[in-house]
């Protein structure tokens, strides 16, 4: 309850900045970025599989507790996010612009308290970038949107479908296949992206 009120607090302290953010477009700063594969660098707009314009300036939300976390960087509480216990297969978009980021297969229980994925739903849609700490920013590649963080703890591969791995997009990081050595072996992680729930917006599969 602590950590959700000083969350309150900070949040309305700040919807004040994020307003003058979104009405000036400023351009985020653009911090070095990690790449796998053959990524291309992120632009300023993009068009998803949806043929969805979608850019830095988007804001598809005025919720100022999504907007602290996409815009400002900040973390909500673990275990406050509806998002951590949803079971049904969908989609999860950028709460931002609407780009689909995650779905429910790549998704998985870390209990951590935030929404946790093993993968992402489809090359360049998350872009990295290394923090002066040392983490890993989860950022949505279209909006740069903040989304969270990526660790190396994910889940082992020998308890994943292998229809699922089969289906890993190849511009996700390798950062939990090197803690083993080997990437094909059951025992290595796949990455977990520990994701802000105010950050996502699900959609869920039609019946």
């Amino acid at each position: 309850m602590r950590a959700l009120l000083s969350l309150l607090i900070c949040a309305a302290t700040y919807v004040g900045e994020c307003s003058a953010f979104i009405a000036s477009h400023s351009s985020p700063r653009q911090p070095s970025i990690i790449r796998a594969g053959n990524e291309e660098p992120a632009n300023s707009s993009r068009v998803d599989d949806d043929s969805t314009v979608t850019n830095t300036n988007a804001t598809g939300t005025w919720n100022p507790f999504s907007l602290a976390v996409l815009k400002l960087g900040f973390t909500e509480p673990a275990w406050t996010s509806s998002l951590n216990f949803q079971k049904a297969s969908g989609r999860y978009l950028c709460a931002n612009c609407g780009t689909p980021l995650f779905s429910s297969h790549g998704k998985f229980d870390s209990g951590s308290g935030w929404p946790s994925f093993w993968k992402t739903i489809s090359s360049n849609r998350v872009e990295l970038n290394r923090e002066w700490d040392g983490r890993i920013e989860c950022r949505c590649q279209s909006c740069r949107g903040h989304l969270g963080h990526v660790f190396s703890d994910g889940p082992q591969r020998g308890s994943l479908p292998s229809i699922e791995l089969a289906s890993v997009p190849e511009t996700d990081p390798k950062i939990g296949y090197k803690e083993q050595g080997d990437c094909d072996s059951s025992f290595s992680r796949m990455p977990r992206y520990c994701i802000n729930g105010l950050a996502l917006r699900f959609e869920k599969d039609s019946e």
